[in-house]
Order: structure tokens, then C-alpha cells, then sequence
């Protein structure tokens, strides 16, 4: 018994004194449910006339829906094991937690690994959001706007037309690689890559994400630019008759460039936004889509009256921008504004729990297809109107 004893004794010195032993990892997580009444109305009556890209109007509303919301809710791991010499690896996995429905997947959210040096910087590889969505738009609303009604990206970061997420701005990218520079006097730059494996002669959809930040005590800022190439985010989202995707010859490079400045003070955070995206095409038969460019801003104010009550709020629009078909044929976009106004408040028991309550009313154009409603497609000029109760749990 006593060999026994002193032989456990030496493994656990060795395994204590190892790289192994230095190694960390940790369970997180932020489950945000909530129960959400919802309505839609003013949606465009069929036989109005609407902008050439838009989706043919329909007219339907709804008048009342009660339904549990889990928005993006997750859990994750992460950890990592110091190397020498200042180095560092990394890893994180996470995936979203469906409260309400209980079929969530494993590793759905940012999933990576990577090496980290002081010297050097950070370089990671895996399945995260791009850099323009990460350094932009970053005043989080109440701590739940991810994946919420109230998230400024329902306005700030798409187009004004149709439902496919091509065009959207607002990106976890799978088989992505990033690094990041180290942090200098507040600075920093950041450049992601994905590229596309299933590359042919006629389509090559990579994307190239970039931006620099600066931060300090009390004043954060942003310039983020976003390349998706052949994702097709506009003729994705307009009708199939101006549709150049079936179209071996064509091809399409969109763009966005976003500005980001935050201010800090006191108890106080006040943020601004502004986002250029541009959905250009070329190679297309005339009359199908070229080109669609628009400008959307947002602002948004985040308030700690106390230790217990918390609020937000936040006003996003979007202008209606110019287009394009190919064959100079006429194109409009009268209609293609959004905006949407969000308020809420908290009340915290402690620092890891509270509740809250969320509104929001999100104003289409009469051509206008933005929306902030989860699983269900909003109609050409529908209002979505919401209010949500809801509890947050950090562990």
C-alpha cells in the first residue's frame, strides 16, 4: 500500500509540473429565453406598383402571435495551454441552445482553433463570424440582441429586397482563417479569408474580411471591409425573371464598408453606425440585375442607472439606393426604405441573472422586405410590431 501511495504521489508531481497540467478550459454560456407577442400590418396590396426588385406583393398580415424565443442562446467551451516563449493555443467550441424547441447542434456557432503571441499576434482557423460583423455594430442591446428582434443588422446590414441570406452582410463564415495583430497604443488590424472548396471554372465564392480598430477607456472605433465574391447576394434576392445565377457567364463581387465610432461615459454608452453595401454583377443577358447600392445607419444608447435597472435604445434606416439592370432597361427603387426603432429595459438580480423587456417596430417601405421575425418571411411592405418578456441566465 505504501509502493501504491508513493507511486501516485510522483504521477500526480509529474503530471502537475507538465505542459499538460497548465493547460485551462471552461464551460460558458447565456441562455436568454423569451415570450414575444407579435403583429405585422401595411404589408403592400397585390396590384400596387413596387420597385423592379422587389417580390411581388402580397398584402398579408398577422394580427396577434404568442410564441416562445430562445434567439441565440448558446453554450461553449473553450480553453487554452500556454506554449513558452510568450505562445499560447486556443480553442473554442459553441453552439446555440434552443430552450424552446430542444434540437440544438453541436459546435452551430463560433468553433476555431489557433495559436496566440504576444509578439506576433493571433491566428486562428475554423467556423466564426467575420470581422465585419464582429467589430462593427458592437453595442450589444442589453446583452440580447443576438439573434433578437432588436438587432440593429435587421436594417443595418442586408438589402431592402427579397430573403436569401447571400445578401446579407451579418456572416458567421465557415472554413475561415483570420489573424490579428497585436494590440498597439489602442490599435489593431484584422484580416479573415474563406475560401470556396467547391471552386469551378464558372464560380468562385471566397470572401475576404478586413478592418481596424481602436480602442480605449472611452472612445471605441471601427472601419470594417467585406468582399463576398460570387455569392450573388443580389440576384439571389430579386425576382427569378432578372436572376442571373443559373447563368454560367455571370459573375458578381458585393461589397460592404462600415464605420463604427462608440463614446463611453459615466455609466453611459452611445454608439453610431454607418454601412455602405453595394451588389454588383456582370456578365448578365439585359435586363436581368447589375448593380443595387444603398446606405444604412443606426444609433443606438446604452444606459447603467444602477446596479439593478439597465436601458437601451436604438433607431436604424436604411435609404432606398439605386440599381441597375444590364441593357440600360429602366430599374426603380422606389419603396426599398427601412427603419426600425427599438426599446428595452433590465432589471439585474445579480451580475450573472435578470430580466427584461423588449419592443420593437420596424417600418417598410411600401416595396421593402426587411425583418426581424425569426422563421417567418415578411411580405413586401409588412410592419412587424413586437414586445418580449424575457430572462437571462450567464454561467
Amino acid at each position: 500500500m505504501q509502493r501504491i501511495t508513493r507511486a501516485l504521489a510522483v504521477a500526480i508531481l509529474i503530471g502537475l509540473s507538465s505542459p499538460v497540467a497548465a493547460q485551462t478550459a471552461t464551460i460558458y454560456g447565456r441562455l436568454y429565453p423569451e415570450l414575444v407577442w407579435l403583429r405585422m400590418t401595411g404589408a403592400t396590396q397585390p396590384g400596387e406598383s413596387l420597385s423592379t426588385l422587389a417580390s411581388p406583393p402580397t398584402g398579408e398580415s398577422i394580427s396577434s402571435i404568442a410564441r416562445v424565443d430562445s434567439s441565440n442562446s448558446r453554450m461553449g467551451f473553450r480553453g487554452d495551454e500556454p506554449l513558452g516563449g510568450g505562445v499560447r493555443a486556443f480553442f473554442q467550441i459553441e453552439q446555440r441552445i434552443t430552450l424552446d424547441t430542444g434540437d440544438s447542434q453541436l459546435a452551430s456557432r463560433d468553433t476555431f482553433v489557433g495559436l496566440e503571441s504576444d509578439q506576433l499576434g493571433r491566428m486562428k482557423m475554423g467556423n466564426f463570424d467575420t470581422v465585419y460583423k464582429e467589430i462593427g455594430d458592437s453595442l450589444s442591446f442589453l446583452g440580447v440582441s443576438s439573434g433578437n428582434f432588436v438587432s440593429n443588422s435587421n436594417v443595418l446590414s442586408k438589402q431592402g429586397f427579397g430573403s436569401s441570406s447571400a445578401g446579407s452582410f451579418h456572416l458567421r463564415r465557415a472554413n475561415s482563417v483570420r489573424y490579428e495583430s497585436p494590440t498597439y497604443q489602442g490599435l489593431q488590424g484584422l484580416v479573415q479569408y474563406s475560401p470556396d472548396e467547391a471552386k469551378t471554372a464558372s464560380r468562385n465564392a471566397y470572401l475576404w474580411s478586413l478592418g481596424v480598430v481602436y480602442d480605449s477607456a472611452t472612445l471605441y472605433a471601427a472601419l470594417a471591409y467585406e468582399l463576398h465574391n460570387d455569392t450573388f447576394g443580389g440576384s439571389r434576392n430579386v425576382p427569378s425573371a432578372l436572376s442571373n445565377t443559373s447563368d454560367a457567364n455571370a459573375r458578381s463581387r458585393d461589397t460592404g464598408v462600415r464605420g463604427t465610432l462608440q463614446y463611453r461615459f459615466a455609466n453611459h454608452t452611445v454608439e453610431g453606425d454607418v454601412a455602405r453595401m453595394e451588389y454588383e454583377e456582370r456578365g448578365g443577358k439585359n435586363g436581368r440585375f447589375e448593380n443595387y447600392r444603398h446606405t444604412a445607419f443606426a444609433v443606438g444608447v446604452d444606459s447603467k442607472w444602477s446596479d439593478a435597472w439597465r436601458t437601451a435604445a436604438a433607431y436604424d434606416y436604411a435609404t432606398a439606393g439605386s440599381c441597375r439592370l444590364f441593357g440600360d432597361v429602366p430599374c426603380t427603387t422606389g419603396g426599398l426604405d427601412g427603419k426600425q426603432i427599438s426599446l428595452g429595459a433590465a432589471y439585474y438580480f445579480s451580475k450573472r441573472t435578470y430580466v427584461f423587456a423588449l419592443y420593437a417596430k420596424l417600418w417598410n417601405g411600401r416595396s421593402a422586405q426587411y425583418n426581424n421575425i425569426d422563421g417567418i418571411n415578411v411580405p413586401p411592405g409588412a410592419d412587424p410590431q413586437q414586445l418580449a418578456l424575457g430572462i437571462t441566465h450567464n454561467f
